[in-house]
């Protein structure tokens, strides 16, 4: 075992993942954090919480960051032992709110075992394993626009910056979708002529957004593969994607993550585009909140 350290802190982004045509592909690191301190003290268990989704989080050793602390850390786990989290980052609403819990767990065990903060690398791989996809943990742990992929057991991920200018406004609604559920309506396999759509897409997508052209984002952010399934579970998901992208100001709109919650590229209508957004959640009796946000280029963050 490595030097001991008592105290120590993480922050890690939310991310919003897909994209439309990026499925399980593409991360995109968003402005709302979570929070983490760790620190050994006393001879007991204690978590703290505030902020988003506080009262639904157990404070025992059933606590996803704390699993993830004890797994990586091993016998270093002291028997005494603070956490304090504070979360901004929507629960179950599309914005890789287990992703971001479980890159902190496994940074702040890795650190508790050698006394030092791990490598990216290593979280990223530990997270992926945990997660079983790539995309919200490389936006985690990375930072940016990630793309992703396993090859031969490692993952192989990249963080690129937009253009500037460029914002991105979500619709959060006060409904929750379980990722379990949205995995659980997607089919094993995929008939051939939606595997190109969405490759083609794809390429639009990244090239939409490199070269600022709506054109290329509002057909790249179509796909075949997750959206149409997954809006029988909340219609009004998809009410709200094709209003944000009948308006102008909006450079693609897409389902965030595995939803229910929405977000859009748009390079300064994010206001108007929230509000629109907000109406027609409320046209289908669903109340939600609006934000306009920056993209994230820290990744997971030491302090």
């Amino acid at each position: 075992m490595c030097a001991e350290k008592t105290k120590m802190k993480v922050r890690v982004p939310a991310s919003t993942s897909n994209l439309g045509s990026g499925f399980d592909v593409v991360g995109l690191a968003l402005q709302m954090y979570l929070e983490v301190e760790l620190e050994a003290e006393g001879e007991e268990l204690v978590i703290e919480s505030e902020g988003l989704g506080a009262s639904q989080l157990p404070c025992d050793e059933n606590n996803l960051i704390f699993r993830m602390i004890r797994e990586h850390a091993g016998d270093a786990v002291p028997a005494g032992l603070r956490i304090r989290i504070r979360n901004d980052i929507p629960l179950t609403r599309g914005f890789g709110s287990s992703a971001a819990a479980i890159v902190a767990g496994i940074a702040l065990g890795e650190w508790l075992k050698c006394g030092t903060p791990p490598e990216r690398q290593v979280v990223l791989e530990a997270a992926t394993a945990a997660e079983g996809h790539p995309d919200n943990a490389s936006a985690a742990v990375l930072g940016g626009l990630t793309v992703s992929a396993v090859i031969d057991g490692q993952v192989e991920a990249t963080s690129l910056r937009l253009p500037y200018g460029i914002e991105i406004v979500v619709l959060i609604p006060d409904r929750e979708i379980e990722t379990k559920k949205a995995r659980e309506v997607l089919p094993l396999s995929i008939p051939r002529s939606e595997a190109v759509f969405n490759l083609q897409r794809l390429g639009l997508l990244l090239a939409g957004l490199f070269q600022n052209n709506r054109s290329y984002l509002y057909h790249g952010v179509k796909d075949r593969i997750h959206q149409g399934r997954r809006i029988h579970l909340l219609p009004a998901m998809g009410s709200v994607v094709k209003a944000l992208n009948d308006h102008r100001g909006c450079l693609g709109a897409f389902i965030s993550g595995a939803g229910p919650a929405v977000a859009a590229f748009t390079s300064g209508d994010g206001q108007k585009l929230g509000e629109l957004g907000v109406e027609e959640f409320s046209r289908e009796g669903i109340p939600a909140e609006a934000q306009v946000l920056a993209p994230d280029y820290l990744g997971l963050n030491y302090d």
